[in-house]
């Protein structure tokens, strides 16, 4: 048995144990943070995780789908990148309380590469503002074109629509500071630990091709009363080496700071800050520059199991990231 069909089986055995439930864990419509995945498309197929959720009760499904526009390119020495082009990532992901103290996840994307629908709505944005885009205007609009080459030609290109599976993480997380004898209020830190695995297409950049490894901690939720929430996580990723990419750093940091702030009994509104170290080796700013994204948002709390939640997020480094991503998840949790 290969290794990952030995990890598909770990999961489905984990992901299908019956959990204990916990009266008093904080869900995840209570969390200071969101699964943001603001990254262009040399970004996106690597194993970055989401900040991890507060533990859930029993179990948990969330189904998500982000939509960025892109236009980034430059040339440097040897190297040309040019990104021009929309990309969807719907998510399906399913956390299931394991114990007292754990939790796994199980998360299946799907991408969609297509032309830029939005260039026009962005372009005029970006002028009504005052903001930099790129000479956004200088081309043709509704383009799909990603590509990258260097001295030893063309590594990569996509320029005819592209859809399909990505690649499958599979996550376990610990609440520190419990006990698995007695119930958790759900808010203290938490230890992460995940494997991406290689069933997305390079060629098609829906996956890097490659085994990725991460690990991560949350600190604990700080809050002050009932309405202002907020936390932080600090991670580092092993990106496996795919010689058909740009030269890769195979340690990249991660972190994210986020709060919530409670509007009324149902609203949460949302602001969060993502970063990482850059995966590559490159000339190209757009590739060695580390990333920086901001995102808000608003969360609807739709009865006791259900929660909808909509954000935006734009690239605070400038060109490391797609000029704006949106983002619209729906979170569904049985009653234990």
């Amino acid at each position: 048995m290969s290794v990952c069909q030995r990890t598909f089986c770990l999961a489905g055995l984990l992901l299908g144990l019956t959990s204990t439930s916990v009266v008093r864990a904080e869900q995840s419509d209570d969390s200071a943070l969101m699964q943001v995945h603001s990254e262009h498309a040399l970004n996106a197929i690597f194993g970055l995780p989401g900040a991890a959720v507060r533990p859930v009760q029993s179990s948990e499904w969330q189904l998500s789908l982000e939509h960025g526009n892109q236009f980034i390119g430059s040339t440097a020495g040897d190297e040309t990148l040019f990104l021009d082009g929309e990309t969807s990532e719907l998510v399906v992901r399913r956390r299931q309380r394991l114990s007292s103290c754990w939790q796994g996840e199980l998360v299946l994307p799907f991408f969609q590469h297509s032309s830029g629908k939005f260039d026009r709505a962005i372009d005029d944005w970006h002028q009504f503002f005052g903001l930099p885009d790129a000479s956004r205007d200088e081309f043709p609009h509704q383009q799909l074109t990603y590509t990258y080459s260097d001295a030893s030609g063309e590594r990569l290109r996509v320029d005819t629509a592209q859809s399909g599976v990505g690649d499958i993480s599979v996550t376990v997380q610990r609440t520190l500071s419990c006990q698995a004898t007695a119930d958790t209020t759900g808010a203290e830190p938490i230890v992460r630990a995940g494997i991406k695995l290689p069933t997305g297409s390079v060629s098609e950049l829906r996956g890097s091709g490659r085994v990725d490894t991460f690990v991560d901690i949350q600190s604990p939720v700080m809050s002050n009363g009932g309405r202002w929430r907020a936390g932080v996580s600090l991670g580092v990723l092993y990106a496996g080496d795919n010689e058909r990419l740009p030269s890769q750093r195979n340690l990249v940091v991660f972190g994210t700071a986020g709060s919530q702030f409670r509007l009324a009994q149902r609203y949460r509104a949302m602001v969060q800050l993502d970063w990482h170290t850059p995966f590559y080796r490159s000339d190209l700013p757009e590739l060695n520059d580390p990333t920086v994204v901001l995102s808000a948002g608003l969360r609807f709390l739709l009865g006791a199991t259900q929660t909808l939640e909509l954000s935006i997020s734009e690239d605070v480094a400038v060109e490391t990231a797609p000029d704006i991503v949106a983002r619209l998840a729906w979170t569904y949790r049985p009653s234990p």
